[in-house]
């Protein structure tokens, strides 16, 4: 029996494949593109407040002072504070309710707060597109579907994808240069990008799942489907005690000795039902982590059943870290990266095609090249922005519209292509600048320093390229009007 697609399948698949990715095209390559970078975000953070204390060692001391301190700087006790601690990926201490937050000192005094900088809007433009947040939350989400529904379209509308797997045509015309180049990264990282719809789709809708099974299973009891998800609350009747930070590092050694804290969580902070959650991940498991509840004086209450509760609820608390990346070492985020910016080649190249088969141009093909180059250049331009604590939203938007309108104006996109090359170049390169003059060259933060590397490298390259393709483009305008002499 032959499992070959008709040829009425193949050609409804590729008619919905191309409108599929023509409807949701500038918004995917915007969260494909920002998603690779979110990748390193915590290198980021880093890079942007390199003055922040960095250490590994903690002590329950350290906690107490820390909870200490932030209590006597707000007005209003929390009902949850979290203690993050440092890691290996980020050896910073941090102590935060949610409205307020700030760094911890080694002897526990509060440093700095962090900044809503670059980072942070690299992270929301992910996320949520910088839409109102729920709103923004569920659209991502929905992209998320959509690309699994590309995924499967473009399967079903190439049966010769995997034959064609190695076979790319190289200076033939745009058209199927493009369509090759799209069609050979799908299918090498067909798996991955699956893996990465699926869960962005489950991160995005999980609000809007969670609201139709509370409706449908429980009387529209939305607390009752998020514990039968994640698990329940303890409930302490009890009035607070002194938190004994020792005792409950010491209690989670015994229960469980191959946990690796990463937060604590005060509940009901110095009030009546006070106890206290340790966050720890757990060797070889891919969950965020699992919940270890204690009461105030550290005796062990329970776990939330995150690493051994039922398998939905292990599959939901692991999609975090399978779908960011953030498992199993940097050379995880390297595979990650390089994946993630050939998903985003792979959106690019979708429209390219589509573009190089009409028999017309017109202002859509000045639109996309600036959406294309423009938004690297945006992002750029938003980081230098932030380092000199302007508005990165503000600067991204006000530099986007502004290569839009200049390449509609210009109505070439391939000198448009080049003068955005250029700028991206040297825009990486200013950043760079922009960096040493702030925080110096010599002693730089060896994370910034590596960063700061890597954007001067991909600047003088940007930069070469864009040369390139300038000496290139005069060839061809050059050799018709010699040969006529």
């Amino acid at each position: 029996m032959s499992v070959k697609p008709s040829a009425a399948l193949v050609k409804s698949s590729l008619s919905s494949h191309s409108w599929l990715g023509l409807s949701v095209a500038l918004l995917m390559y915007l969260v494909c593109l920002s998603g690779t970078l979110v990748v390193y975000f915590e290198e980021f953070e880093r890079w942007e407040q390199p003055n922040i204390p960095e250490y590994l060692d903690y002590s329950p001391d350290l906690i107490g002072q820390a909870v200490n301190n932030f209590s006597q700087r707000v007005t209003t006790l929390p009902e949850r504070l979290y203690v993050v601690l440092p890691t290996q990926a980020v050896p910073r201490m941090h102590v935060s309710d949610g409205a307020h937050e700030w760094f911890v000192n080694q002897d526990g005094s509060l440093s700095e707060a962090p900044v809503e900088g670059w980072t942070y809007f690299l992270k929301e433009l992910h996320i949520n597109l910088h839409l109102p947040k729920m709103l923004g939350l569920i659209l991502v989400g929905i992209l998320g579907v959509m690309l699994c529904a590309l995924i499967i379209s473009g399967l079903v509308a190439h049966p010769r994808i995997f034959k064609d797997a190695f076979k790319v045509r190289l200076g033939v015309n745009k058209a199927k240069e493009q369509a090759d180049l799209h069609n050979r990264l799908s299918v090498w990282g067909t798996p991955f990008y699956f893996m990465i719809g699926l869960s962005g789709a489950f991160i995005g809708l999980v609000s809007i799942i969670i609201a139709v099974g509370s409706f449908a299973l429980y009387g529209n009891d939305r607390e009752k489907m998020v514990d039968i998800v994640y698990g329940s609350d303890p409930v302490i009747t009890t009035a607070a005690t002194p938190l004994d930070f020792k005792n409950t590092l010491a209690s989670l050694a015994k229960v469980a000795p191959d946990a690796q804290p990463i937060y604590f969580l005060v509940h009901n902070l110095n009030k009546k039902g006070q106890f206290i959650e340790v966050a720890a991940t757990l060797p070889q498991r891919l969950i965020y982590s699992e919940m270890y509840r204690f009461k105030s004086d550290g005796t062990f209450i329970n776990q939330q059943g995150l690493s051994n509760g039922n398998a939905g609820r292990q599959i939901a608390y692991s999609v975090y870290r399978i779908h960011f990346g953030h498992f199993g070492g940097f050379a995880v985020k390297i595979f990650y990266g390089l994946m993630g910016l050939a998903l985003t080649v792979i959106s690019v190249t979708g429209i390219n095609i589509w573009l190089a088969k009409r028999k017309h141009r017109s202002y859509l093909n000045d639109v996309w090249v600036a959406c294309v180059w423009g938004t690297p250049l945006a992002l750029s331009g938003a980081a230098s922005a932030a380092l000199f604590g302007l508005s990165a939203p503000l600067s991204f938007l006000v530099i986007l519209l502004s290569c839009i309108s200049g390449c509609v104006l210009t109505k070439n996109e391939h000198a448009s292509r080049q003068t955005l090359l250029a700028s991206l170049g040297l825009s990486l390169l200013v950043i760079v600048g922009g960096y040493a003059l702030i925080h110096g060259i010599i002693d730089q933060h060896p994370v910034a320093f590596a960063l700061n590397i890597i954007l001067t490298i991909s600047g003088l390259g940007l930069l070469l390229m864009a040369y390139l393709r300038y000496k290139q483009n005069l060839g061809i305008i050059l050799t018709p009007k010699i040969a006529s002499l």
